[in-house]
């Protein structure tokens, strides 16, 4: 059985597709996949979650394996660009590393690629507030302070209702036992990372640890991003894309990042292919 996807865009030019994040699925790029259409775009729900549990349970190897798959089969030429948030950027990090043949290039926003303090009990305290999570008052708290766009609070209050304690706890153990992918340096694939610079020290690290031993790549910050930043910039994120996909210069409001300092610097040009 397929993936549950979103589909945008002339199925002639190049294909992009969008990972989403633990908590929503495929429509938190609805508005992006409309700021692109030049090309042609997919969003599919990740194996395990959403409309596609019936491709479960998620497991970022797994998803990564699958989704191999699927661009092979609905992407142009057999090839995409990955874009991929939170535990999305998770799976496209595998993706490329493990699959580099259908990956034209990677941008990962926000992931978490270090280890976190108490990682067991983070994950027993998260399944244990399931139910208060999934309370109608927490989730429209939720959704005000990530940025959801009013016409979208159905939707994700659908997603919320649907993060059983067997699915939220196979999310934050994958997200939490996450780390930079070995092979991500060997792929050949050109990649960029995101990070808000108001997620904390943790994310901002993990971006410069994605990009770090991989030609050309960069880590670049949004200065006062919050994790999930795009909701409310999806300008600036469009922006930024398409300046990545065509070699151009990204705009002026990011900032590169080094592993020494968070501090602005020249940026290497290059094409993607």
């Amino acid at each position: 059985m397929s993936l549950y996807t979103l589909e945008h865009g002339d199925r002639a030019q190049p294909t992009v597709v969008f990972l989403h994040g633990a908590g929503v699925t495929s429509w938190m790029w609805h508005d992006t996949m409309q700021a692109l259409p030049q090309l042609h775009s997919l969003a599919p729900d990740l194996p395990g979650l959403g409309q596609s549990a019936h491709l479960g349970p998620f497991k970022v190897a797994s998803a990564a394996r699958q989704l191999a798959t699927f661009i092979a089969e609905r992407a142009t030429d057999g090839r995409a660009h990955v874009v991929g948030h939170s535990l999305g950027g998770a799976v496209a990090a595998h993706l490329t590393a493990h699959f580099p043949q259908v990956v034209r290039s990677a941008t990962l926003i926000g992931v978490t690629a270090r280890p976190i303090r108490f990682e067991g009990a983070l994950v027993w305290a998260m399944v244990g507030l399931g139910p208060l999570i999934r309370t109608p008052w927490m989730i429209r708290m939720q959704a005000r302070a990530l940025g959801v766009p009013s016409h979208a609070w159905a939707m994700f209050e659908r997603d919320q209702q649907a993060m059983t304690g067997a699915v939220l706890r196979a999310v934050m153990t994958e997200g939490v036992r996450f780390r930079v992918p070995p092979g991500l340096r060997l792929a050949g694939v050109p990649l960029l990372t995101l990070v808000g610079l108001r997620e904390g020290a943790l994310n901002v690290r993990s971006a410069v640890d994605l990009v770090e031993g991989v030609p050309g790549a960069q880590a670049l910050g949004i200065a006062g991003g919050s994790h999930t930043w795009m909701a409310r910039q999806q300008g600036l994120l469009a922006q930024t894309l398409t300046a990545f996909w065509s070699g151009r210069e990204v705009p002026n409001e990011l900032v590169e990042l080094t592993a020494t300092s968070t501090g602005p610097s020249a940026r290497p040009k290059w094409t993607a292919n």
